[in-house]
């Protein structure tokens, strides 16, 4: 599934500083962010080619709020591996101004994005499994476009809050000390009533994904049991019982699939709202491993969001193994040893010339 909310921070939050320094990982945790990010980049790349690759007509919607998802997470993951590499190799005037705090701040955007794209996903398969009618003929390609424009419009107008000053972003409190600042770590009221608007918005859209791919699972499941029901009254011939015991068992898949997404949400995304609670217990407390296992949570969902819905899901096997064969050095000798074994003078063939002179 993917995803909601980015609560807090799209994956820029697993990088975000801590200390005042501009070098504020060591070279092995560096190494070890970098090929996260290179995995979820790798990932959301290939998601888009082969969604183009399988696009039609009948599954338009879908591949488009694929689509949706993937350029969200990819622009995620783009934005946050740059603003890391800034802050660690630009001098401090640079990463700790206003405009790259700023960028920051701008980047959450992306993180609300993966969410509002989510709940589009659960509502537009809640619609065709429960109102097929209505879906047919009110729930538009257009419709589901301008549904994730204007989320996105809102989450926009809603990280941004800080920039009108409603919200904290920036300390520049001590000239001496001046640092980007997250808005969980607010002290005056505003910014404080700033952290649990946040922390509000965060519950309430995965509390609607969540109900919604329940209400999915519900559905699901009822229709396999009936359809197993259906079977054991009309067993007509061996033909009919195979064409539905298959569509059964892909119902119930998906099913499943449903629940393993929503476990995985909210994974992701409910230990960031939670750590909003926790810090503002004691504000004062800014290193924490528990606030950096939630970010990192967080920058799992934007990693794996495309092996989940796209590049692990069985229609899609097939063209990923052939997107990827050019740098398979295995698959690239594959087709030699395929031709070998159907040389005249191979082992194969002698076999079979054997048991045919046998037979004679």
């Amino acid at each position: 599934m993917a995803s909601p909310v980015n609560s807090s921070e799209p994956a820029v939050a697993v990088t975000e500083a801590i200390s005042t320094s501009p070098r504020h990982l060591t070279i092995s945790l560096q190494v070890c962010i970098t090929t996260f990010y290179l995995v979820g980049i790798g990932g959301n790349m290939c998601a888009l080619v082969l969604l183009g690759r399988g696009e039609t007509h009948r599954n338009k919607k879908q591949t488009l709020m694929l689509r949706c998802l993937a350029w969200n997470d990819l622009l995620a993951m783009l934005g946050s591996a740059v603003l890391m590499y800034l802050q660690l190799y630009t001098p401090k005037s640079i990463a700790f101004s206003h405009w790259f705090c700023a960028c920051r701040v701008f980047w959450r955007v992306f993180g609300f994005g993966s969410g509002c794209v989510a709940i589009v996903m659960a509502a537009e398969r809640w619609f065709a499994l429960t109102r097929p009618f209505v879906y047919q003929k009110h729930i538009t390609y257009k419709l589901i476009q301008r549904y994730i424009f204007g989320f996105w419009a809102l989450a926009a107008i809603v990280v941004c809050l800080p920039f009108a000053g409603f919200g904290l972003y920036y300390d520049d409190h001590r000239p001496e000390r001046l640092r980007c600042m997250r808005y969980r770590y607010a002290t005056q009221n505003a910014d404080v009533a700033y952290a649990y608007l946040f922390f509000a918005c965060g519950v309430l859209l995965s509390v609607c994904i969540v109900c919604f791919n329940i209400l999915v699972i519900r559905v699901l499941c009822r229709m396999g049991r009936q359809s197993v029901a259906r079977l054991s009254h009309t067993r007509k011939d061996s033909g009919q019982l195979s064409l539905d015991h298959s569509a059964t068992s892909d119902e119930i898949s998906f099913a499943k699939l449903m629940a393993v997404l929503c476990i995985f949400f909210v994974i992701c995304w409910i230990p960031q709202m939670l750590i909003i609670i926790i810090v503002q217990m004691d504000p004062s407390k800014t290193e924490r491993n528990e606030y950096r296992l939630a970010d990192i949570c967080i920058a799992l969902n934007f990693v794996l969001d495309p092996y989940i819905y796209v590049l692990l899901r069985r229609p899609h096997r097939h063209s990923l193994r052939q997107l990827l064969k050019p740098l398979c050095l295995t698959c690239n000798k594959q087709p030699d040893s395929t031709c070998a074994n159907h040389r005249p003078g191979s082992v194969r063939d002698s076999g079979a010339r054997i048991k045919t002179f046998d037979r004679k």
